[in-house]
């Protein structure tokens, strides 16, 4: 019964941090583009790098999510400031300390990496091309990052044990959307 009980405490963790790593990175964003509070920013942003440190050295699918992400937002222009550095160096860390998982298949990998990352770099650039007055449909979706969304199932379809990863993204994107409740 322990075993069980453990093992729900694990899956409880991993989503919380998931929703946690969303909302504390969104949050750390708002507070330097919407309120201009640099200083604050770095503490938010230290948050959120050790949920995603704690994320991504889970295994090789949560890596590859959010290897994807980070070179998409990077490669978009989104890490703009140098407050988001300190999330990169607690990744590090994690890396330093929990280790990189075990990747069983590097082909295969890299092959989720691309569609990701391509997925995140549309998303990325589709919120900031469309405007709702001339296709509100196209800003709401590229709003709400549904091209990397849809990406996930996908490849959920194709590799079953991503499916956790790809639930770990929506509970992400829960987290980033709830930020918005705290701003207001």
């Amino acid at each position: 019964m322990f075993k069980e009980y453990c093992i729900l405490l694990y899956w409880i963790v991993y989503y919380i941090s998931y929703f946690l790593a969303g909302c504390t990175l969104k949050y750390g964003d708002n507070l330097l583009d919407e309120f201009d509070r640099p200083t604050q920013s770095w503490i938010a942003l230290a948050l959120s790098g050790i949920f995603f440190a704690f994320l991504i050295t889970n295994s090789e699918y949560d890596m590859v999510l959010f290897t994807s992400i980070i070179i998409g937002v990077v490669l978009s222009g989104k890490v703009n400031r140098p407050q988001f550095s300190i999330g990169f160096i607690i990744i590090a860390v994690g890396f330093i300390v929990r280790g990189v998982p075990t990747v069983t298949d590097w082909l295969e990998w890299m092959a989720i990496l691309v569609m990701l990352m391509l997925a995140a770099i549309l998303d990325e650039k589709g919120n900031d091309w469309t405007e709702a007055q001339v296709n509100p449909t196209a800003a709401w979706l590229f709003k709400y990052r549904f091209s990397l969304k849809i990406t996930v199932l996908c490849i959920s379809l194709i590799w079953p044990l991503f499916l956790f990863t790809a639930i770990g993204l929506w509970i992400f994107d829960a987290g980033y959307e709830s930020a918005e409740i705290i701003r207001h």
